[in-house]
């Protein structure tokens, strides 16, 4: 049973104070509003954003939207995830790779993806392809280097132990060293999301046929600014439920027995 004190004080830390910060930045957005007597156009007022938010999730519209953006997302951040971490391995494990592959990835990771979205657009058009490459891209730079980095610090002893009972070097760094860096491995996927989430939405305000970005460009097109904040909301809450979410898989699947 839990005990009453800290029964209470869990309400207050994930509920009361979180909500506590909510209200205070609605609150100064309503008076920044009200003092300087801001037009709708300019920065509406957070009731106006709720009502264009209200009215946006009763149409279709909206839902394919947001089903475009996780889409693209989804199937970018798994490839980009799965080709990250298997890349790092070897790169961890592998003097020889390493040594070839580091002048690669160290100058190309610090190519932001944005720089890539006029290629993307030349070579995939408006299509979902070229946000899925974007996603990916993105997501496996900080999953190569966060991986190669955990398995290069998993201790020796776990190292030596494997070489006693004989395993082959593929088995060791999969079953011993891969599951030694797994907590790692498993915020590094966490930040890659954010990073992929980011990457996504930017791409769909350059050149998509549908997508939550697109959605906000349109409505600035429009002046309708109650509407492009409300999708800015909604891309930060999707990105924070997205994250959210893969935090717990990952923690399941990676720090698992």
């Amino acid at each position: 049973m839990t005990h009453p004190r800290a029964h209470a004080r869990l309400i207050k830390d994930r509920l009361l104070l979180p909500l506590a910060g909510v209200l205070l930045v609605l609150a100064a957005w309503e008076a920044t509003v009200v003092a300087y007597q801001l037009p709708a156009i300019v920065l509406p007022s957070p009731w106006a954003v709720l009502r264009a938010l209200g009215e946006l999730v009763r149409t279709s519209a909206f839902w394919h939207d947001v089903g475009v953006s996780l889409y693209e997302f989804a199937v970018g951040y798994a490839f980009g995830t799965v080709l990250g971490i298997a890349c790092g391995l070897v790169m961890g494990e592998s003097r020889a790779f390493r040594q070839a592959a580091t002048p690669v990835v160290e100058s190309l990771r610090f190519v932001v993806p944005f720089a890539w979205i006029p290629l993307t657009i030349l070579w995939f058009g408006t299509s979902v392809v070229g946000k899925i490459v974007l996603v990916a891209y993105a997501v496996f730079f900080v999953m190569i280097v966060s991986t190669a980095r955990a398995i290069a610090q998993v201790d020796p002893t776990l190292t030596r132990v494997a070489r006693m009972l004989g395993m082959t070097p593929a088995r060791r760094a999969i079953a011993v060293h891969l599951r030694a860096a797994a907590p790692t491995i498993a915020s590094a996927a966490r930040a890659a999301a954010a990073i992929g989430w980011i990457a996504v939405v930017a791409a769909e305000y350059v050149g998509a046929s549908a997508g939550l970005g697109l959605m906000i460009t349109n409505a600035a097109t429009s002046l309708a600014t109650p509407v492009v904040i409300a999708g800015m909301v909604v891309i930060g809450l999707v990105g924070a439920g997205v994250s959210a979410l893969i935090g717990i898989l990952a923690r399941k699947r990676l720090e698992a027995p």
